[in-house]
Order: C-alpha cells, then sequence, then structure tokens
C-alpha cells in the first residue's frame, strides 16, 4: 500500500506543473448567488443544481450559457425537470423552460453589474403541477 501511495504522489508531482500552467484566476465565484459575470469569449458554461424539498419533492436544473458573440452579451436557457411528491400525487417531468439573455454593462476594477431578462415558455404540464400554462418573463439586476 505504502509503494501505490507513493507512486500515486510521483504521478501528482509529475502533471501538476501542466495544470498550473493553464491557471487563469477565476473570475465569478458565484456559488449561492447570480451571478454578475458573462461568460468569457470562447468559454461554454454548464450549470446543474438539484433542490430536495419538502414532502420528499424535488427539482433538478440544467444550465448552459454562451458569450454571443463575445463577453459582452450571453445568452442561455434553463431546463427543469421537478419531482412532486405528496398529498396523493407522484409526478415527474419537465417544468417551464426559461430562455434567458444577460448584458454585461460593467466589468471592470472589479466591479461587475450585469441585468438578465429571460422568457418563461409553458413548456410544463399545467395540470400536474410542472408548469403555468403562460409565457412569463423575470429580469434581474445583479
Amino acid at each position: 500500500m505504502k509503494k501505490l501511495s507513493f507512486v500515486a504522489a510521483m504521478v501528482m508531482l509529475s502533471v501538476a506543473p501542466a495544470f498550473s500552467a493553464e491557471y487563469r484566476e477565476i473570475q465569478d465565484n458565484s456559488f449561492l448567488i447570480e451571478e454578475a459575470y458573462n461568460q468569457e469569449d470562447g468559454v461554454i458554461q454548464h450549470i446543474f443544481t438539484y433542490q430536495h424539498m419538502k414532502g420528499d419533492s424535488s427539482l433538478f436544473t440544467f444550465t448552459q450559457e454562451w458569450p454571443v458573440p463575445k463577453q459582452d452579451h450571453q445568452l442561455s436557457y434553463t431546463i427543469p425537470v421537478e419531482r412532486i411528491r405528496g398529498g396523493g400525487q407522484d409526478d415527474t417531468g419537465f417544468g417551464d423552460v426559461a430562455i434567458n439573455y444577460r448584458y454585461q454593462a460593467v466589468l471592470k476594477e472589479g466591479i461587475a453589474f450585469a441585468p438578465r431578462f429571460s422568457l418563461i415558455l409553458p413548456t410544463g404540464d399545467e395540470k400536474k403541477g410542472l408548469g403555468t400554462g403562460t409565457v412569463g418573463y423575470q429580469s434581474t439586476f445583479h
């Protein structure tokens, strides 16, 4: 076992310089809050979230963000998959999909501001509680 640990340590030490050459400072570190930074040119971000709720219900979302064509403008979409359990109900399906546009209004000297506008499409089953049954919109200013 000691020999395996030594070999693993040597491999990690030999690979580490390759990773450090690719190092770029993280521009946005917004794990718990909505970000105020658009994606850098040529970078596509994939965001997965999972939320476990009361009554054993859950919500999983997948978001993909693209700079279009550069960092000033970003398009993204969010696809929710919901499971509603409780009160005699047990339904799973897609919720309402959001198409998002974010404009990088300010990005200099540690200050970032990127308002977002979203169009919410009624793709979820309203009868099962998985959607609203109507087109909606949302905006945020961060």
